[in-house]
């Protein structure tokens, strides 16, 4: 009786287990199907969607991110796809419908990761237009974190030479010498440095008057 009992008790112990790995198989099969189908319609996106043709891009983002909401990469893409038809002209409703949709996406991706390079450097686009001193914080907070990337210095020296910090401007610049970074970035501080300089010139002659 005791071996019988032993043997049942064991039988249902394979059972269970069996149903158990059988259960994983099947949310395997599931969840790789997902990912397949979520990637296809982002590869679609990127590479298969005509050029300009930015809402088609971020709707084949937004079915991706449905099937698959585990990929950053989704957001990253429509974020910057919207946000690049918003920059490029148009109706200003049409303009703030994709700057709307690139901030939703942007703060989407930034959950599920939050120190993404690409997700980072378009909030603090949308930052300066609300807050300069606020941007240049939230971007120091990622060069602090990832200091060693010559871009990410870049980006602080263009943020500090639009405010008019040509101090730090000029400190952050040298963290990018020797790098393709440097000249791109010497440029643009070279070029608000003059038309800060210029700004000046015309407002103390107009108080010469």
């Amino acid at each position: 009786m005791r071996l019988l009992s032993r043997s049942l008790s064991d039988q249902w112990f394979v059972a269970v287990l069996g149903c158990g790995l059988l259960a994983l198989a099947v949310l395997g099969v599931v969840h790789g199907t997902r990912a397949a189908v979520a990637q296809a319609s982002y590869h679609h996106a990127k590479y298969g969607t005509a050029v300009g043709d930015d809402e088609q891009i971020v709707e084949r983002c937004r079915r991706a991110y449905a099937w698959y909401p585990w990929n950053y990469y989704f957001s990253i893409e429509a974020a910057e796809r919207a946000y690049q038809a918003a920059t490029g002209g148009g109706a200003d409703a049409v303009r703030q419908k994709r700057l709307c949709q690139s901030q939703f996406w942007c703060e989407r991706g930034l959950i599920q990761n939050p120190w993404r390079s690409q997700l980072r450097r378009l909030k603090t686009r949308f930052l300066w237009e609300v807050s300069p001193s606020e941007a240049i914080r939230y971007w120091e907070a990622h060069t602090q974190w990832q200091f060693w990337e010559p871009h990410n210095h870049r980006v602080l020296a263009e943020l500090y030479a639009k405010a008019g910090d040509f101090e730090r401007a000029e400190k952050s610049l040298k963290w990018t010498a020797g790098t393709p970074e440097f000249e791109p970035a010497r440029q643009v501080v070279l070029s608000e440095k003059t038309a800060w300089e210029e700004a000046l010139k015309e407002n103390a002659e107009g108080w010469g008057e």
